[in-house]
């Protein structure tokens, strides 16, 4: 029994010891394992350098275990941590990225390729065609107007706006919901979508030499994707007008119209959509010199003389006949 006890007490002495060294220990680990020794200006006998050797057997010599000051455990669960952090999330999210990258590109593949293959894209010579974006706020009278310069200068006339319900309204349309969605909340399409159908619509006409475009580009990431994937414009016709004399011929529009954007909610947002994106495209095109500002108070035909009047001024400076050829005028689609 004396012996059991004493036995006893040398074991509750013994953790007890343990604990304490336990306790002293740990910061000199943490240190050792976390943090890099302060320098010194020579090694001692006993602690182990990169590429070198204590001497072995040796006395006092011993191989130390640290590197660099960091135990090998440390250093190997570190990078234990790195491979299953980057294995776990890094890996994963790069691929899920790509893989978005490749949904895009094959969206954008199918929209521009719908109707020609790449190497009818590439060999259309769309930089040898007369292009003239007409732009102004909704309701301006773009459309009116374009109407009428197809019938006196030969233009096809490519409105974005007509070619996105056409594309929305297709049964076998991809695009229609997501159309329909932008379109309705008065926002901008996304431009590989339109840009690939008035692309498309252009290869339609290849007997035709010149092309008006209504309502595109409505902001400057539009502009430049369609300068180098298509061609540059050779001129701007935009149609100013105030915002309230837009809003009331829009509400009177949206009598007849049967558009789901012309109601007040839907005129809004395009008002702002123009205000925030498309009126500094207009500003950028005027920087260039190619803005041809048509005022459009006043009557129908007092706004479009105006405009004829300089589309005639436009097709001189260029050297070109402000007629189209009989021959471009009977090869011309509606």
């Amino acid at each position: 029994m004396l012996a059991s006890f004493r036995n006893t007490k040398v074991m509750l002495r013994s953790a007890q010891q343990v604990r304490a060294a336990t306790a002293l220990t740990k910061p000199i680990l943490a240190s050792r394992l976390y943090s890099s020794p302060a320098p010194q200006s020579s090694p001692k006998p006993n602690q182990f350098t990169m590429g070198q050797s204590s001497g072995g057997g040796k006395k006092g010599g011993g191989r130390s275990n640290l590197i660099f000051g960091f135990h090998p455990f440390a250093i190997f669960a570190s990078l234990t941590l790195l491979g299953s952090g980057y294995l776990m999330i890094v890996k994963p999210f790069l691929q899920w990225t790509d893989k978005q990258k490749e949904e895009r590109d094959d969206k954008k593949a199918e929209v521009e390729g719908a109707s020609y293959t790449a190497e009818q894209i590439a060999a259309f010579p769309f930089d040898k065609k007369t292009v003239v974006f007409v732009l102004g706020g909704p309701g301006s009278g773009k459309g009116t107007n374009s109407a009428r310069l197809v019938s006196d200068f030969g233009f096809v006339h490519l409105s974005a706006g007509d070619l996105l319900r056409e594309e929305q309204k297709r049964p076998v349309s991809q695009y229609g919901e997501l159309i329909a969605h932008y379109i309705r909340e008065g926002l901008i399409v996304p431009h590989e979508i339109t840009i690939g159908l008035l692309r498309n619509a252009m290869m339609d006409h290849p007997e035709s030499d010149r092309f008006l475009i209504d309502g595109f580009p409505r902001n400057l990431v539009q502009a430049k994707a369609f300068e180098d994937t298509v061609c540059k414009a050779k001129k701007v016709l935009y149609f100013e007008c105030p915002e309230s004399i837009l809003l009331e011929r829009l509400l009177d529009r949206g009598k007849t119209s049967g558009r789901s954007d012309d109601n007040i909610e839907s005129i809004k947002k395009r008002f702002r959509t123009y205000v925030n994106d498309s009126k500094p495209v207009i500003d950028a095109f005027a920087e260039q010199g190619k803005v041809i500002t048509i005022s459009c108070q006043g009557t129908m035909d007092a706004v479009y003389k105006n405009t004829e009047e300089h589309m005639n001024k436009f097709f001189k400076e260029i050297g070109q006949e402000p007629t189209p050829s009989a021959s471009a005028s009977a090869g011309k689609k509606d």
